[in-house]
C-alpha cells in the first residue's frame, strides 16, 4: 500500500473536509476497534464549549506535561499547519511523524469507508483517530482532548474521560445543536461520564441545570468557576500578557505569569488549574507550584488573540462566532479605544456571519473583507451583500461605519494591504474564521 508523505496526508485530509458533519459515533468508533481500541491505552480530560476550548486545552496539556507527566493535546481547528493540532511531551507533532501516524491508520480508513455508515469518514474523525493512535504509540500517561462541535456525536466523545471541562455555551451550529443555550448544553454534557469529575467556567443558570441533572445522572461531581475556584487578583501588561493568582480547588497558587494578551485568559487558566488538580488527584498527586508557574508562563495559544508585530501592532484572534466576535472587541476597545482600527475579516458558512460581521462594521475604522480559501468559507460576494445591507441600517441608526472598504483574496494578501496603508500608531486585527495564515511579518 501507499505511503504518505507529510503533503500527501495533508491534501487528503483537505478533501475530506467535503464529507462535511456527520452526528454520529459510527465511523469513530469502528475505526478505533479496527486500531485494537487505542482510546483505551490512555486517560483523557475533555474539554467542551463555545469559546476558550483551545486555550483552555493547551494550558491543561502544559500544566500536565509540567508535572512530570507525558502528556499531549488535540486541538481544532489549525490555523497554519495540521502538525498544530497534536502536540505530545512538550512539542507540536513533526511532520515526519504526522505522516507516520496517518499511514498507520490509512487501511483501516478505507476499510471504513467501504462500510455501511452512513458515509466516509470526515476530517475531524480522521483527525480524532489518529490523536488517539499518537496517544497510544507515545504512551502518554494523558492527552487533553478539545471537542470539535457540540459534545454527543463529537468524535472526540469516543473516550471516557476522568475530568470534563465545559468553558461556556453559547449559541452556535443550531441546526445540529439546538436553538437554545439549553438544548446545546444538553449536548455538550454528554461528555460527561460515569464516576467523574466536571469543572465550568459557566455562570448560565441554565447551563448550571443541565450540568448538576447530569452529574446526578453520572454519579460525577461539577466545579464551578466564582464558587470553588476563582481568580482572585490579576494584573495587565497589555501585549506581554497577566499576572495572577488562583485559587484553586486543591490550593492557593501565586504570582502566575500568563503569556497571553485576551481578557478571558485568567478565567481560562483558572479552569485549567482546577481541571489539572482534579486529574492529578485521580492519580493520587498534587500540583507542584513552581512547576505550575514555569509551564504556564511558557505557553502560547496561536490565533487566540495573539499579537503577531509590536511594531506595529498585528493581532489575530479566532473569533468563530458572535460571542467570540464580541469578546475580541471587547479587548480592542478596552486596550486601543484611541488607535485606527484595520480589521481584517472572514468567516465561513455554517457562522452567524450576520450578527458578526453587524459588530465588527462597528469598530473598524478601515473593513477588509477576505476569504479563509477553504471549501468551507463564505464567499466574499455574500459577505459583501450583507455589508452593504448592513451599512444602511447603521448610518440611519447613527451608529459608527468603516471609512474605507477592500476585499482581497486571502487573508495572507490581506495582511501585506493592510500593512502598506496602516500608519505608525495604527492596530491591524485579522479576526472571524482564520486558516492558512501566513507568516509574513
Amino acid at each position: 500500500m501507499e505511503k504518505f508523505s507529510y503533503l500527501q496526508a495533508a491534501a487528503y485530509l483537505d478533501k475530506s473536509i467535503i464529507f462535511g458533519i456527520k452526528p454520529d459515533l459510527l465511523r469513530i468508533n469502528e475505526i478505533l476497534r479496527q486500531l485494537g481500541s487505542p482510546h483505551k491505552k490512555t486517560s483523557f480530560v475533555h474539554i467542551v464549549g463555545s469559546n476558550g476550548k483551545t486555550s483552555t486545552t493547551i494550558m491543561t496539556a502544559c500544566i500536565l506535561q509540567g508535572q512530570g507527566l507525558r502528556s499531549g493535546y488535540n486541538i481544532s481547528p489549525h490555523i497554519n499547519d495540521y502538525t498544530e493540532r497534536l502536540w505530545y511531551c512538550g512539542k507540536s507533532i513533526e511532520k515526519e511523524r504526522f505522516a507516520g501516524v496517518f499511514n498507520s491508520i490509512y487501511p483501516y480508513i478505507l476499510k471504513v469507508n467501504k462500510m455501511d455508515l452512513g458515509g466516509a469518514l470526515t476530517q475531524f474523525e480522521i483527525l480524532a483517530a489518529m490523536a488517539f493512535n499518537l496517544a497510544a504509540e507515545a504512551k502518554l500517561d494523558v492527552m487533553v482532548l478539545e471537542a470539535g462541535m457540540g459534545g454527543r456525536w463529537d468524535a472526540t466523545n469516543a473516550a471516557d474521560a476522568i475530568v470534563a471541562g465545559l468553558t461556556g455555551v453559547s449559541l452556535e451550529h443550531t441546526a445540529i445543536l439546538g436553538k437554545t443555550i439549553k438544548e446545546i448544553a444538553v449536548e455538550k454534557a454528554q461528555v460527561i461520564k460515569d464516576n467523574s469529575a466536571v469543572v465550568t467556567a459557566s455562570s448560565d443558570p441554565d447551563v448550571l441545570e443541565v450540568l448538576q441533572n447530569r452529574v446526578k445522572e453520572t454519579g460525577s461531581r461539577l466545579f464551578i468557576y466564582g464558587r470553588d475556584f476563582k481568580i482572585t487578583r490579576q494584573k495587565k501588561d497589555f501585549l506581554n500578557g497577566w499576572n495572577v493568582d488562583i485559587h484553586g480547588l486543591k490550593g492557593i497558587y501565586k504570582d502566575l505569569s500568563i503569556n497571553l494578551i485576551g481578557n478571558y485568559q485568567p478565567v481560562n487558566a483558572s479552569l485549567a488549574v482546577a481541571l489539572s488538580e482534579l486529574y492529578l488527584e485521580s492519580i493520587g498527586r498534587k500540583i507542584d507550584e513552581e512547576n505550575l508557574r514555569s509551564s504556564l508562563c511558557k505557553v502560547r495559544v496561536p490565533g487566540r488573540f495573539e499579537v503577531l508585530s509590536k511594531d506595529p501592532i498585528v493581532i489575530a484572534d479566532a473569533s468563530h462566532n458572535p460571542e467570540g466576535i464580541n469578546n475580541f472587541i471587547k479587548n480592542i476597545n478596552e486596550n486601543f479605544k484611541d488607535k485606527k482600527k484595520i480589521i481584517i475579516f472572514s468567516v465561513l458558512k455554517d457562522k452567524d456571519y450576520k450578527k458578526m460581521l453587524s459588530a465588527i462594521v462597528e469598530v473598524s475604522d478601515v473593513l477588509i473583507l477576505t476569504s479563509s480559501n477553504t471549501t468551507r468559507s463564505l464567499p466574499i460576494e455574500i459577505l459583501k451583500k450583507e455589508l452593504y445591507k448592513l451599512l444602511g441600517a447603521k448610518k440611519a441608526a447613527g451608529k459608527h461605519m468603516p471609512a474605507e472598504i477592500f476585499e482581497m483574496d486571502s487573508i495572507s494578501n490581506s495582511l501585506k494591504f493592510a500593512l502598506k496603508i496602516s500608519g505608525s500608531d495604527d492596530i491591524i486585527c485579522i479576526t472571524g474564521s482564520i486558516t492558512n495564515l501566513e507568516h509574513i511579518l
